[in-house]
């Protein structure tokens, strides 16, 4: 009998991890929007916010890296995301739709949502999605690479392609 209730207690005790893993881990809507503001899941991101709030609201990274250069990365693979910090504040967020080899970006998917303005923004969005979106003005010098217009906003967005497929969103923030 007291096998049977330490092994109720131990599903129990998962049961309760589990669920907080997962809760902390939800799939992110990403939304930068027409004023060049930049929230994940309605949380504002900006030069002010530092590691450790990034670390309360997502959660514990998959994986953390130290550059030489002062920069650490926030991998949540499983999400598709990776946040770049330095000097104890988030300096970016890179946002991975179909992984090209680049180590400083997760190999997964992005799970969730992503809207520049009123567009979103998925693995399959080429280009021309982004230099039609009437919200957030975007240059396509070339087919490959797209950029906020507004070099002077605190936070710029660029997006890469691979051949006519977009690989990652970077925002970075100043």
């Amino acid at each position: 009998m007291k096998t049977v209730k330490l092994a109720l207690v131990a599903i129990v005790i998962l049961i309760a991890l589990t669920s907080n893993l997962a809760i902390g881990q939800t799939a992110p809507k990403t939304r930068f929007t027409e004023n060049y503001e930049l929230f994940v899941n309605e949380t504002s991101l900006d030069s002010k916010t530092k590691e450790k709030e990034l670390v309360a609201f997502m959660g514990e990274p998959s994986k953390k890296v130290d550059y030489p250069s002062g920069e650490i990365s926030y991998f949540y693979e499983e999400m598709g995301l990776v946040f770049f910090s330095k000097d104890g504040n988030v300096k970016g967020l890179g946002v991975n739709f179909n992984w090209d080899g680049d180590e400083k970006f997760p190999e997964k998917t992005f799970s969730g949502t992503l809207s520049l303005g009123e567009v979103e923004i998925n693995k399959e969005t080429k280009s021309k999605g982004f230099s039609a979106n009437q919200t957030v003005a975007f240059d396509c010098p070339f087919p490959l690479m797209c950029f906020s217009k507004d070099r002077e906003a605190k936070i710029k967005c660029t997006a890469a392609f691979k051949e006519t497929n977009l690989t990652q969103v970077v925002f970075v923030i100043q």
